[in-house]
């Protein structure tokens, strides 16, 4: 979940291939990826209005969610809109994503923009200093699935999923 062009999408189309090195072949390379603790299934949901349609006929088979956040535009309006959705269904596992990495200059940069998604998630009721939070960039591992750099940061973030997490 996210705001639009966040590199939500682009996360989701990197992910299986990316992975599937580390861990393996999933067993449906869309929408599906494999961890050393099994599959997860993603749903790259295009809007906030698909995202709580989800949430509405199955938030409670959800194990939690991953919100991206860019590091050029940290969190916006639609993002805390994603958060409180997700809260409001129950949602109670949540993990920050903080994409595009790449394209800031300085590393504090994202780092400040994970410090100001950790507050906008304790605002909305998270435990923000639980929130397991990755900060990579998912376009290399896009272009190509082989790429060391590009994949680095998807293993991690795979990684902490399979972490109990609240």
């Amino acid at each position: 979940m996210g705001a639009q062009k966040h590199g939500k999408s682009t996360l989701a189309g990197a992910l299986p291939a990316a992975l599937e090195a580390e861990f393996g072949p999933s067993p449906d390379p869309e929408g599906q990826f494999v961890t050393s603790r099994g599959p997860y299934h993603l749903h790259d949901c295009p809007g906030l209005d698909d995202f709580r349609s989800r949430l509405a006929v199955g938030a409670d088979q959800l194990a939690g969610v991953l919100l991206v956040v860019s590091a050029e535009d940290g969190p916006l309006p639609e993002t805390r809109a994603y958060a409180a959705a997700a809260r409001e269904a129950g949602v109670a596992r949540i993990a920050v994503y903080v994409s595009k990495c790449d394209l800031v200059e300085a590393e504090e940069i994202a780092e400040l923009i994970g410090l100001e998604t950790c507050e906008m998630l304790r605002e909305e009721g998270y435990p923000a200093n639980k929130v397991p939070m990755m900060f990579s960039y998912a376009l290399d591992a896009a272009r190509d699935p082989k790429s060391k750099k590009g994949r680095r940061g998807l293993v991690q973030l795979a990684q902490t999923l399979d972490t109990p997490f609240r």
